[in-house]
């Protein structure tokens, strides 16, 4: 159980998304009702720092903003919430935050129950990384708790679905830190393109990692953490194998396979001597056929192409699609 002072956290609830911004305005419409609040959203979303804005808004501001944790045995919760100096009896007057309402266990819903329709003085606002409707209609969750809770529903949105809001969020993270660092811009399109599972959590685990790391006064890709970077790298690697057929995987698997043989001779890898090896396999191609593979190839960072004898040579990234095509071709 914890007791957040009586510091008014909208200010830290950042974001410009209209998603966000609506969440914000009804939690701020909230803030002047004393109905159960009920939010949802994914883990890392921000539910807690979202109920404690609409308690500091209340007209209970002055009174005690409680937070009980349902993730408890019964025994524990049980104690927590109803002994002489529990949740409820400290919440008088304020608010009790029931978090992960969900993982409530039943024998707790019913005690509860029973105690608001005793002592209603403590407004309840109830967060959950899920609705609840399915596991009420299938008597996993109280019914009558459940409607008694639910009544200003305010969900709030992923990360995945404001990711325009990441830069404003990444630059706040780093200053409240005490962190006087400049992000490259090129750090951004890194961040759009991973998941965020973990939704603002995440993100700020992942401003802590490389505010660790990087070295300077700014951040760059590379200072990213590794499942971020990586993440990047196999949406990457997906995007490319996705478009090709499987007579196209043959013929790129054939001109990688021959532009590798040639390297480690030393001899030249051109179109044309591609070509004229092509002749006595199964993917005969003509030298303007080759051109165009080797347009693609250098397009996606598999081959570089020089010039005379320098000729057409096979990064590590095409041997590494080199080594996937034979994985799903021989």
């Amino acid at each position: 159980m914890t007791v957040i002072a009586h510091t008014d956290p909208f200010h830290q609830l950042v974001g410009e998304h209209k998603s966000f911004l609506e969440a914000k305005r009804l939690a701020s419409q909230f803030a002047l009702s004393d109905h159960p609040v009920f939010i949802t959203g994914e883990v890392g979303t921000g539910k807690k720092q979202m109920a404690a804005a609409i308690h500091h808004k209340s007209a209970r501001s002055s009174e005690s903003f409680i937070t009980v944790y349902c993730s408890q045995s019964a025994e524990q919760l049980e104690h927590e919430l109803f002994s002489a100096d529990g949740a409820l009896k400290k919440a008088a007057g304020g608010t009790l935050f029931l978090y992960e309402i969900g993982d409530m266990p039943l024998s707790v819903q019913a005690r509860l129950l029973c105690a608001l329709d005793a002592e209603p003085s403590a407004r309840i606002i109830s967060g959950s990384t899920s609705l609840l409707t399915e596991a009420a209609a299938d008597s996993k969750f109280s019914k009558d708790l459940f409607y008694r809770l639910n009544v200003l529903s305010l969900p709030l949105p992923a990360l995945s679905e404001r990711k325009s809001d990441i830069p404003l969020l990444l630059q706040y993270v780093l200053a409240k830190m005490g962190h006087h660092l400049h992000i490259d811009p090129s750090v951004y399109p890194l961040f759009e393109q991973h998941t965020f599972n973990g939704n603002v959590r995440e993100l700020q685990n992942a401003a802590c990692y490389m505010a660790a790391v990087s070295s300077g006064g700014t951040i760059y890709p590379q200072d990213a953490p590794p499942d971020i970077r990586n993440s990047l790298t196999a949406k990457t690697a997906k995007k490319k194998e996705k478009r090709l057929t499987l007579m196209e995987k043959e013929e790129f698997l054939f001109i990688l396979e021959s532009i590798k043989d040639l390297n480690t001779k030393g001899e030249p890898a051109s179109r044309r001597s591609i070509s004229e090896l092509s002749k006595n396999s199964s993917t005969p191609l003509t030298p303007q056929q080759v051109r165009n593979r080797l347009d693609y190839l250098e397009k996606v960072n598999y081959v570089t192409k020089g010039r005379g004898r320098a000729g057409t040579k096979i990064t590590l990234e095409g041997l590494g699609f080199l080594q996937s095509l034979k994985k799903q071709i021989l």
